[in-house]
């Protein structure tokens, strides 16, 4: 399958996994959050394998990011939180760990080329999909703590409103032109940023 194809499967596949999180009940998001948890420690771990190898990443910047995933894994390993309180700050955390690696990645990805750059690529690319999803479980906690079933159903729909919207210009990214694809992932990534903007508090 073509690159392009690829990608823009990922991001609908992503886009569906935010719409059933989006409408899971507050003990079903606390059991989704351990489930992520458990996929981003195996996936920093795999990460870290795969940098590793990297072979055009100088000494000061690959110590840099594998300290950084392995912050991450470390935080993502943390065990269940049995407290409300104790699930806020595990949140928080990860959520805080996961922009720290993004920054790092981000700085690193520039410079990068060949296999590192497509390694870092994809990274950003998950790391962008984690935070989305840790943002809305912390909305999700937020707005149960509120226990107003009308702010949720608000919001919701304005997310939703947003996934709609996103959806349409990844359906109009398989008629893009193989010119234009790295404009248009440009343009997904903007829009991206402004749909987890609707995710804060």
């Amino acid at each position: 399958m073509e690159e392009r194809h690829r990608k823009i499967d990922e991001w609908k596949e992503s886009l569906e996994h935010l719409r059933l999180q989006m409408h899971l009940g507050l003990e079903e998001a606390k059991d989704e959050f351990e489930k992520q948890k458990k996929h981003l420690k195996e996936w920093t771990g795999d990460v870290q394998e795969k940098l590793r190898h990297a072979k055009d990443l100088t000494e000061e910047k690959a110590v840099r990011l594998k300290s950084g995933f392995e912050e991450l894994r470390v935080q993502a390993a943390l065990g269940k939180a049995e407290t409300e309180d104790a699930l806020g700050k595990q949140r928080d955390k990860l959520s805080k760990q996961i922009h720290e690696v993004k920054h790092r990645v981000n700085e690193t990805y520039s410079h990068s080329k060949g296999k590192t750059k497509e390694i870092l690529g994809n990274a950003k690319d998950q790391l962008d999909d984690l935070h989305t999803r840790f943002d809305l479980f912390r909305l999700q906690a937020h707005l149960a703590k509120m226990e107003t079933d009308d702010a949720w159903e608000e919001r919701k729909n304005d997310i939703s409103k947003k996934m709609h919207d996103i959806n349409l210009k990844l359906e109009e990214g398989k008629e893009t032109a193989v010119e234009r694809w790295d404009h248009f992932k440009e343009e997904m990534s903007e829009a991206w940023s402004h749909f987890r903007d609707a995710f804060k508090l």
